[in-house]
């Protein structure tokens, strides 16, 4: 890496995993008395949508967050950062801010795609601003801030994000990866100087370049993805995706079973293959009202950052 883009990068990086949010925080009430399954919380308020979360097998406290739209229609993951207590406050405020912005009336009223990924445009940049008032209030001087996927069931999919958090489409038993990540491996892979493989283990995995609520604003990216019936969608933070291997994920994803299931099986193999993180996934069957050929329109879509 050439020194301008190393100091570009440790100038522009909010490291996820930084000492203060590595500390054990103190235990937490349990569900299971004995300690011996991993905490988690779950929602299926459709057969054909089921968002997990799930402490880890190494942390004590949750800072990954999801909310499902109550008829199903959109759904968004946030990965908090900023270590115990603060990531959890940025991850709510950025989903409570995305959830005063995406009404129903709003929604219905965005016709075409290019109106759908201006309005979650807007959503995240209405989070980015919340959680960045609450930093500028803080008087210990640690930012907080969290990643972000955001993906809406409107003239197929659109998704909008902020970071290394993911959205995937399972096609015919392939898994495509719809967002790209905002991260200093995300940028080499990107460049062809990483595989993904590569990518899994480098020393620099967890610097993310943008983040919700941060001083450096952000730049969010907006995808778009046609459907098929029986299409899998899968939004997660990087606590599921970095335990996995591509082939692993993929595979998974594509297994028999409910909804249900395949989701609590992708996060049981990601606590299988170590659980250093928080793991979060939500998993939507399209129905099939949806439409057909799984492609990207990254580039046609993407709206210029407004003012942080």
């Amino acid at each position: 890496m050439s020194n301008p883009i190393k100091r570009l990068w440790e100038s522009l990086a909010k490291r996820k995993h930084s000492p203060e949010a590595a500390q054990r925080a103190p235990s937490e009430p349990s569900s299971n008395p004995s300690g011996e399954a991993p905490r988690r919380t779950m929602c299926s308020p459709q057969p054909h949508v089921c968002a997990i979360t799930d402490v880890g097998q190494v942390r004590d406290h949750n800072e990954d967050l999801y909310y499902v739209a109550p008829d199903c229609a959109w759904f968004v993951v946030a990965d908090g950062m900023g270590g115990h207590e603060a990531g959890e406050v940025a991850a709510e405020l950025a989903i409570k801010a995305i959830v005063e912005h995406l009404t129903a009336e709003r929604i219905a009223a965005a016709a075409t795609r290019s109106e759908i990924g201006s309005l979650l445009l807007d959503a995240v940049h209405a989070a980015h601003d919340l959680v960045w008032e609450e930093n500028r209030k803080r008087q210990d001087g640690k930012e907080m801030g969290c990643t972000l996927v955001l993906g809406c069931l409107s003239a197929g999919l659109v998704t909008c994000h902020v970071g290394d958090s993911r959205c995937y489409v399972l096609h015919e038993g392939v898994l495509r990866q719809i967002t790209h990540d905002h991260s200093a491996v995300g940028a080499l892979v990107e460049a062809g100087q990483l595989t993904p493989e590569e990518a899994r283990v480098h020393p620099d995995k967890n610097v993310v370049l943008q983040a919700i609520g941060t001083s450096g604003g952000v730049l969010p990216d907006v995808n778009a993805a046609e459907l098929f019936p029986g299409d899998r969608i899968l939004l997660c933070s990087d606590g599921l995706w970095e335990e996995l291997p591509h082939a692993g994920l993929e595979a998974v994803a594509a297994s028999d079973g409910t909804v249900r299931q395949v989701a609590t099986l992708l996060v049981d193999r990601a606590n299988e293959a170590g659980g250093f993180d928080n793991i979060t996934a939500v998993l939507c069957e399209v129905l099939p009202s949806r439409k057909s050929d799984v492609h990207s329109e990254g580039e046609q879509l993407l709206t210029e950052q407004g003012d942080s």
